[in-house]
């Protein structure tokens, strides 16, 4: 099992570095971000790829029935499944090749899931860009939210950089070079900037949505 980050630490290093996040801090710590055991990497990677362009009610009914499927959905058993199941469980053509692709990678040891929690952001990165059909934002959120590594900045997360917009009054939503040179300063911790960003974010919306209701 992967080790829990230190998010208290994080927390002293962000109070004294990025002082617009204190009242976040005072308000939403501690961090509840846990990491999955890395026997799920291969599984939560397959979800987050069905996932893209697609609402979170049809994602869960398309995993429900692969993992009925397959049981626990290894790469071996993506490539024993014909087109035929899998286009039975809801998935189209083209997310078969890519689910297919990423388990021949991974049989063949050019993806180690098994090795990631050994290995660096950058090494992970690598070896994950390498699929097709899965996007840096996917790659971003598993290393954030399964992995709980502490220095990811998800740059393409709309809710992240609406929030960093509003906290720090910018004109714009930010971009992914402004979003990079901001956030120079809350390294190493740049996951928990993210975590708290969207605890606002998430608080917000909620506001809305009973404002909305009692008109």
């Amino acid at each position: 099992m992967p080790t829990i980050p230190n998010w208290s630490l994080g927390d002293k290093h962000l109070l004294a570095t990025v002082p617009e996040l204190a009242p976040l801090i005072h308000k939403y710590s501690p961090c509840t971000l846990r990491p999955e055991p890395s026997s799920r990497y291969f599984e939560i990677l397959v979800r987050g790829m069905v996932a893209q362009q697609l609402p979170p009610e049809v994602v869960d009914n398309i995993f429900a029935h692969l993992q009925k499927l397959c049981g626990t959905i290894t790469p071996q058993k993506l490539v024993d499944a014909t087109d035929k199941d899998l286009l039975t469980q809801g998935l189209v053509q083209q997310k078969i090749d890519y689910l297919r692709n990423m388990a021949h990678l991974t049989l063949q040891g050019e993806i180690t899931p098994d090795k990631f929690d050994d290995m660096t952001d950058a090494e992970i990165n690598q070896q994950l860009m390498q699929v097709k059909g899965l996007g840096q934002w996917t790659i971003e959120m598993f290393m954030l939210l399964a992995m709980c590594r502490t220095d990811i900045i998800p740059t393409a997360d709309h809710n992240f950089a609406k929030a960093m917009q509003v906290l720090f009054n910018l004109p714009t939503i930010p971009k992914r070079g402004q979003i990079n040179k901001a956030t120079e300063t809350w390294r190493p911790w740049r996951s928990l900037a993210v975590w708290y960003l969207w605890q606002y974010s998430g608080e917000a919306k909620r506001l809305d949505k009973k404002k909305n209701k009692k008109k």
